[in-house]
C-alpha cells in the first residue's frame, strides 16, 4: 500500500482551545490549495478539545499530551511525526484566507533561494488592522511583528525579505528544521521564534515575507492577554535567553548598552502594570537557565555560516525597520516620536 504524501504538513498546538478549532479547521478546508495533511497537538487540554476534534474532524490527526508541555515541545512534536514537504505552523485561534496555503507554497517552489515565508497577518476582529508583516529583532533579543496595529494601507503589500517568521502563520520548508533545528523546548512559550529567527540567520537563511498570504488573527486567545504574570515571565526570561544562546562576545558588547536599557525600559513599566515579580521571576529563570544556554551556544556558534558583522548588521537593519514601524504606529496615535528619534541617534 503506498503511504500518502502530502506537500504540507499543517501543525496546530492546541490548549484549551474547542471554542476556537472549528473557525480555523473549517478555514483549512476552504484552501484552494488542496494536497495537506492537518495535525492538532493537544497540550494537555482540559476543555472537550479532543473529543470536539474527534467528533466533527475525523481526518485530522490528533496527538495529546497528558500536560502542557509548551507551544516549543508542542510543534517540534508535530514536525516530527509529520509526512509534507513544508512544515505550516499555525495558531488554533486564527482563520487562513482561502489562497493562504496556496501562495506560500508557490513562493517556496519559485525562489529556490527562499528556506520559509512569513504571512501577512490581520486582525481578525477588524481585518483593516494589521498583526504582522514579517517578524523583526531588537538587538535587547526581544522581536517585534512589524507592522502591528498599523492600518493596512498598502504598505506592506509587496515581499520582501524579512528577518524571520511568526511562528504563528508561517511555511518551512523540512530541510530548514534539518539545518538549523527544532524549536527550544526550555523556552516553553515566547520568543521561541525569535530564537529560531537568529540561529537561521547565523545559518545564513532566508525569510520572504509573502503578502498574499493572509491570515486573520485573534491574539492572545490562549494565554489571556498580551501582559499578564505568566507572560511577562516567559518574555523576560526568554529574551535574555536569546542573547546568550546566540551572540557572539563582539556582537554582545556592542549590543549591550541596549540590552541594559530595554530591560531598564520593561522594569519600569512591569513596575506600572504592577508585575514587577512576574519580571524578577523572569530573571531569576534566565539566571537558572545560563548553563543551558551556554552550552547551546557554543553548539550553535560552532555552525554558524555568516561571517558575524553579516549577522550584526542583519539585526541592526531589523530594528531599524522594527523603530520604523513603530514611529509610524506612535505617530498615528497622535503620541510623540522623539524617544525612538533619540535612540536612534544614540544607538546607530
Amino acid at each position: 500500500m503506498q503511504r500518502y504524501q502530502p506537500t504540507v504538513s499543517v501543525i496546530i498546538p492546541n490548549l484549551n482551545g474547542e471554542r476556537l478549532l472549528r473557525i480555523c479547521l473549517d478555514s483549512l478546508a476552504r484552501q484552494t490549495f488542496g494536497n495537506f495533511e492537518v495535525i492538532v497537538v493537544d497540550n494537555g487540554s482540559v476543555d472537550r478539545s479532543v473529543a470536539f476534534l474527534r467528533r466533527n474532524y475525523g481526518d485530522v490527526k490528533i496527538i495529546q499530551f497528558e500536560e502542557n508541555e509548551g507551544f516549543a515541545a508542542a510543534v517540534n512534536k508535530g514536525i516530527k511525526v509529520s509526512n509534507g514537504e513544508y512544515i505550516c505552523l499555525l495558531n488554533n485561534d486564527i482563520e487562513a484566507d482561502p489562497d493562504f496555503l496556496g501562495e506560500l507554497v508557490r513562493a517556496l517552489r519559485e525562489r529556490g533561494d527562499i528556506d520559509y515565508c512569513a504571512a501577512k497577518m490581520l486582525k481578525y476582529g477588524d481585518r483593516t488592522v494589521l498583526d504582522g508583516a514579517g517578524d523583526g529583532v531588537f538587538r535587547s533579543g526581544a522581536g517585534y511583528k512589524i507592522g502591528t496595529q498599523e492600518q493596512d494601507t498598502g504598505r506592506f503589500d509587496k515581499p520582501r525579505i524579512v528577518f524571520g517568521a511568526c511562528a504563528g502563520a508561517a511555511v518551512y520548508r523540512r530541510s530548514f528544521f534539518e539545518k538549523v533545528g527544532y524549536f527550544d523546548e526550555d523556552f516553553f512559550a515566547y520568543l521561541e521564534d525569535v530564537d529560531l529567527n537568529l540561529r537561521a540567520n547565523l545559518l545564513g537563511l532566508k525569510c520572504l515575507y509573502v503578502p498574499t498570504a493572509k491570515v486573520f488573527h485573534m491574539g492572545s486567545a490562549t494565554t489571556g492577554g498580551t501582559i499578564n504574570s505568566f507572560t511577562v515571565r516567559l518574555s523576560t526570561k526568554n529574551a535574555l535567553n536569546v542573547v546568550v544562546k546566540n551572540y557572539t562576545a563582539p556582537i554582545f558588547i556592542k549590543a549591550l548598552p541596549v540590552i541594559f536599557l530595554f530591560q531598564l525600559y520593561w522594569l519600569l513599566a512591569m513596575l506600572r502594570r504592577r508585575e514587577v515579580l512576574a519580571y524578577l521571576n523572569g530573571i531569576r529563570g534566565a539566571l537558572g537557565d545560563f548553563p543551558k544556554m551556554w552550552r547551546k551556544r557554543t553548539q550553535i556558534l560552532s555552525k554558524q555560516l555568516v561571517p558575524r558583522r553579516l549577522v550584526f548588521s542583519r539585526i541592526l537593519r531589523s530594528e531599524k525597520e522594527v523603530l520604523e514601524s513603530i514611529a509610524i504606529l506612535r505617530r498615528s496615535a497622535g503620541k510623540r516620536i522623539w524617544p525612538i528619534k533619540l535612540y536612534q541617534r544614540l544607538f546607530f
